[in-house]
């Protein structure tokens, strides 16, 4: 038998996630053309944007530039582009006619990431020009970046991340001293159940299906899915997601708990998911919606991606772990300026911790 203090420690660590607030991602500006935006940890990104006046038109688009800092005393700082890389293997980096950076073309996520030092020059370089161009070995266009708000947007930054009137400042310079914000990242308990593979019939899928609000939207591409969630002593739960809509690139699902209890003649019962913030495409006070939903079984987490445009440069993603009651947010990406920024800016994250874990797990 557990010892008590062993009990008593487990309930503290369930009230605690219990008494988690709920999450408030954090808000994305628009400054000309660029946008940045910060997470409840205090880390920034700034992403650039199209140009709205031609400077730098989508047929010399190639992807966007980001300057990335986090808010604590290691600082890290960050400059990265994103394209297709198509086999160059080295950049130039111009600002307004003169070469401010060049080095190795990597195969990965961000083709060019400018680190350190570097990075704080090329970001000094950005705030005060007008017009960047990225081009390849042999000056072919990689992609041209109007810097038109960029200073704004890293002014922005340093007020976020209270840098402003600091020597660590980017753009609002001073002589105090930074001291970085006392932040924490929430952690998230998870209360796992035994595994287990029941789930609903197909048949049970379709009468919910039918008693929901997405029996009118049931339309075009419809596959309604169930996926175990365990089981304790003999209930058992399962999620449900619903086909509830589509259109051209977004796949609409209403969320549902079914529960079933062994020879129980009720057969198994649903409800409507419960969140610790609604999905934003589902908007609160309503019952949840998810776009694009993926459900990952081995670690119990789900996700909604819901993209503004086919192109995806724009739209929202959250991502959620099932704590054993409800789902918890553990990050949301957005970017609500639809000019060809496919680097969506984190505005929301957290960890989580399986309660039979010796240590600390991300999501």
């Amino acid at each position: 038998m557990p010892p008590i203090s062993f009990i008593a420690g487990i309930f503290a660590i369930l009230a605690t996630t219990a008494a988690l607030p709920v999450p408030q991602p954090g808000e994305i500006r628009t400054f000309k053309d660029w946008a940045a935006g910060c997470d409840n940890g205090g880390n920034c990104e700034a992403v650039s944007l199209m140009s709205e006046n031609g400077e730098a038109g989508f047929d010399d688009w190639g992807g966007p530039v980001s300057i990335v800092r986090t808010a604590d005393s290691d600082d890290i700082f960050k400059v990265r582009v994103l394209f297709e890389a198509k086999g160059m293997d080295r950049y130039k980096m111009i600002i307004d006619g003169k070469l401010v950076d060049t080095g190795a073309i990597v195969q990965g996520d961000y083709p060019i990431e400018i680190v350190g030092e570097d990075a704080r020059k090329v970001a000094q370089a950005i705030i005060k020009g007008k017009l960047l161009v990225l081009q390849g070995p042999a000056g072919e266009n990689i992609t041209r970046t109007s810097l038109a708000g960029s200073s704004a947007a890293l002014r922005y930054i340093d007020q976020k991340q209270n840098r402003a009137g600091t020597q660590s400042a980017l753009v609002a310079k001073g002589n105090r001293t930074f001291e970085p914000a006392n932040t924490s990242i929430p952690v998230i308990l998870v209360d796992r159940w035994e595994p287990a593979k029941l789930v609903p019939e197909a048949s049970a899928l379709v009468a919910l299906a039918e008693d929901s609000k997405c029996k009118q939207e049931r339309y075009g591409l419809i596959e309604d899915q169930a996926y175990p969630l365990g089981k304790r002593g003999d209930l058992h739960r399962a999620l449900i997601l619903i086909s509830c809509g589509s259109g051209a690139y977004n796949f609409s699902s209403a969320p549902f708990i079914g529960e079933y209890r062994k020879d129980s003649a009720e057969g198994w019962t649903f409800t409507p998911a419960k969140f610790d913030r609604q999905p934003s495409w589902g908007g609160e006070g309503t019952d949840p919606l998810l776009i694009n939903a993926s459900w990952d079984e081995q670690d119990q987490t789900l996700s909604s991606y819901g993209k503004g445009r086919g192109l995806g440069d724009c739209g929202s993603a959250e991502n959620y772990v099932w704590d054993g009651e409800r789902f918890r947010m553990t990050d949301a990406t957005a970017m609500p300026e639809c000019r060809g920024a496919y680097d969506w800016i984190t505005i929301w994250r957290a960890n989580y911790q399986k309660l039979e874990s010796a240590g600390p797990a991300t999501k």
